[in-house]
């Protein structure tokens, strides 16, 4: 580890606010650091250290950080919340480089607490220092070892590393790890995260040579743009894991496009985790059998897994979870048939999942599996044992660890079914690191994610985003006049200047104020035209009669206008409304492209089915700008409608290139106005045969 080696690997740590009272944080702090076996040089420090003769469980206790001679690598603070700042300033006079404040009562409660972390920042980048917490449990690390916290205990060595913004949830997870015989690399409490954050620590333990899998539990994320391009490295070389809790609110602060409501609470998290590597996990349980499974066993090659069992009900489960985890039922070859039926019944099953009967014994398990382990076509094997009267518990587990240490590249996941016959069972194969799950899901669910992980390392160098002539001149004159004139929303005609800058094909259009205006208009851009209202905050256009379409000549031009500006005033009486008059494209297939801001993680591009259908079927994905044609494309390819767009039922395929080069240059348009755009529509774009491109028929542009 490079990043942060002082700060989890301490040569000499100071408590500030030791105490002998055995009820106080500073005394658990204490005591804590030296139960783990610090090796380091450990000092305490407390105003009143007369009274405890310099000494405090052994460890000589000092009035002030200044009486200290030595240099310190870490301070760790558990002193009431009022007297930190002038503490921070003492450790910086001391150039101490990292603090770690326990202590509680800062932004969690209110105003005046914000106010306190503030100034606690600006004190730490006033002396360079850097700080984790406040209102944090501690540091732990197992490696070093330190034990810098107030938990009842001390996490066993391993090579898991968890981050976490609750310290409760730590507590918990650590006396549950000491009962199934997990170990910890490090164990890190981020609390408020007013100074390092989740980000730092991945990006610290990427590079740690004793962890093997970083684990975290997280409430936000602040620096979305910097996690993103950290976890791209890390996923590269070991498994980030995460649950994410809480909901983003930017699905319910963009509500008025398209877009923003069809994007879900947690849509832009699910985005951003696929695109940097980030598993997520549902919940606290799925992320440890995650963890133990990648702490125990090797990656697989692949997605193709091979079940065997000894009851049909509990292989059958095990299938049906496969398929929905994505994994790929091996093919027994017919050698491998062959060798089974040399000792399994005749009664048994032969195919994947291979049923054994239920009088299989330790033996039959054994000789299954090192069949399989020399299978070239099986990444991985999961072993369903049930209790029945023939079961050998104990000897089918001593088989699994056998074959486990003769064929260590191979992962085996175990299921054992059951409580008290299995108990010793069980317990044998963890202690022989052996991940075993009580249920057929759970232990595929953990396969799945070895499967996905060997995915993720082996993917690909990133396509670079690529870079295509745009007007972006143009765009900032229309956006700059937009807002002199006090609007937010850019009338449709606008929208469609913008988006043309970018290269994108839209028809022809103009705005309206009189119907003899609006005829001229239509001569113009070629009849038949669409005449639809326009005007700041009008929405959903078709439903308030704001939009007629095929007019042919200029008598159904003026009825339109009419009609249409009658319609406007009964819902937007007071509304300034222009009409706009446009060419109308030819259909094809209704598409809705769009741009959302998300505050974490910056502009989101949508790709769904378009039309009045839009929010009613909800078929939409969505990508973080800006994307790569291959990003693009695989955003297109979630959606139903990638389906319909290939062609079905003697259709002909759509312009999927085409469609993919206007994701592109919208995803630009994303990231060059970021700070611009609050939100974009373009619904719909009707997307022509292969080969005939697209056209963006009606375009919503909102600002920030």
């Amino acid at each position: 580890m490079t990043k942060l080696e002082k700060l989890l690997r301490p040569e000499s740590v100071v408590i500030i606010g030791a105490s002998s009272d055995e009820k106080k944080v500073g005394y658990a702090a204490l005591k804590n650091m030296i139960d783990c076996g610090f090796k380091g040089r450990l000092y305490a420090v407390n105003p009143k250290a007369e009274r405890y003769n310099y000494e405090i469980l052994g460890v000589k206790c000092y009035s002030r950080v200044s009486d200290i001679e030595d240099t310190i690598d870490l301070a760790v603070i558990c002193i009431p919340a009022r007297f930190i700042p002038s503490t921070i300033e003492e450790l910086g006079e001391k150039n101490v480089p990292y603090v770690a404040v326990i202590t509680a009562g800062f932004k969690e409660v209110g105003e005046e607490g914000a106010k306190l972390e503030k100034e606690l920042v600006e004190l730490v980048k006033k002396y360079n220092m850097r700080m984790v917490g406040p209102n944090i449990l501690g540091i732990i690390d197992t490696i070093a070892p330190i034990n810098a916290s107030f938990a009842e205990q001390t996490p066993i060595r391993g090579d898991i590393a968890f981050i976490s913004q609750s310290g409760a949830l730590l507590t918990g997870i650590l006396d549950w790890s000491r009962a199934e015989g997990i170990g910890f690399s490090s164990f890190i409490s981020i609390g408020n995260k007013a100074d390092l954050d989740a980000t730092d620590f991945i990006e610290a333990l990427g590079e740690d040579e004793h962890t093997k899998a970083i684990l975290a539990y997280l409430e936000s994320i602040n620096r979305g743009e910097e996690f993103i391009k950290i976890c791209s490295e890390v996923t590269r070389t070991k498994p980030v894991l995460i649950i994410k809790s809480g909901r983003s609110k930017a699905g319910a602060k963009a509500a008025s496009s398209h877009t923003g409501s069809m994007a879900g609470a947690d849509t832009t998290y699910d985005v951003a985790f696929e695109k940097c590597g980030v598993i997520r996990a549902d919940n606290a349980e799925e992320l440890f059998d995650m963890a133990f499974s990648f702490s125990c066993m090797p990656i697989p090659k692949g997605n193709r897994i091979v079940i065997i069992t000894n009851a049909g009900g509990p292989g059958i489960l095990a299938t049906d979870a496969a398929e929905r985890e994505g994994l790929e039922l091996a093919e027994i070859s017919p050698e491998f048939e062959a060798k089974l039926r040399e000792f399994l019944p005749p009664a048994s099953s032969f195919k994947n999942p291979i049923d054994a009967l239920g009088t299989a014994q330790g033996e039959d398990y054994g000789r299954i599996i090192e069949l399989a382990c020399k299978e070239e076509n099986i990444d991985g094997i999961v072993v369903i044992l049930t209790p029945q009267a023939m079961t050998e518990g104990q000897e089918t587990a001593e088989r699994i660890v056998e074959m486990h240490e003769k064929y260590p590249e191979k992962p085996i996941i175990a299921v054992f079914i059951g409580g008290e016959s299995l108990g010793p069972a069980i317990y044998y194969l963890k202690k022989h690191k052996i991940p075993t799950f009580t249920l057929p899901e759970r232990g595929v669910g953990a396969m799945s994610a070895m499967a996905r992980y060997a995915k993720i390392k082996n993917r690909p160098e990133d396509e670079p985003i690529p870079e295509i002539e745009v007007d972006k001149q143009r765009v900032e004159e229309i956006f700059k006049k937009v807002r002199a004139e006090g609007r937010k929303t850019l009338y449709g005609t606008e929208a469609k200047e913008v988006v043309k800058a970018y290269g994108i094909t839209t028809p022809a259009a103009k705005l309206a104020k009189t119907s003899d205006e609006a005829k001229h208009i239509a001569k113009e851009v070629g009849f038949p035209v669409v005449m639809k209202i326009t005007g700041e905050g009008i929405m959903h256009k078709s439903d308030i009669g704001g939009v007629k379409v095929g007019i042919k000549n200029e008598e159904e031009v003026e009825k339109a206008f009419t009609e249409i500006m009658e319609n406007v005033k009964k819902h937007y009486p007071n509304a300034e409304s222009l009409i706009e008059v446009q060419y109308m494209a030819p259909l094809g297939r209704e598409l809705i492209t769009g741009i959302l801001q998300d505050p974490q993680f910056g502009p989101l591009v949508m790709i769904g089915l378009g039309g009045i259908y839009t929010n009613f079927l909800k078929d939409a994905a969505f990508g973080l700008a800006p994307l790569s044609y291959k990003e693009a494309e695989n955003v297109l390819r979630k959606t139903k409608s990638y389906t319909l767009l290939k062609g079905v039922r003697g259709e002909k395929p759509s312009d999927i290139k085409a469609i993919v080069d206007t994701m592109v240059k919208i995803s630009l348009l994303a990231r060059d106005f970021k700070n611009d755009i609050k939100e974009m529509d373009v619904n719909p774009f009707f997307a022509y045969e292969e080969g005939k491109g697209i056209s963006a028929v009606d375009v919503k542009i909102v600002l920030n």
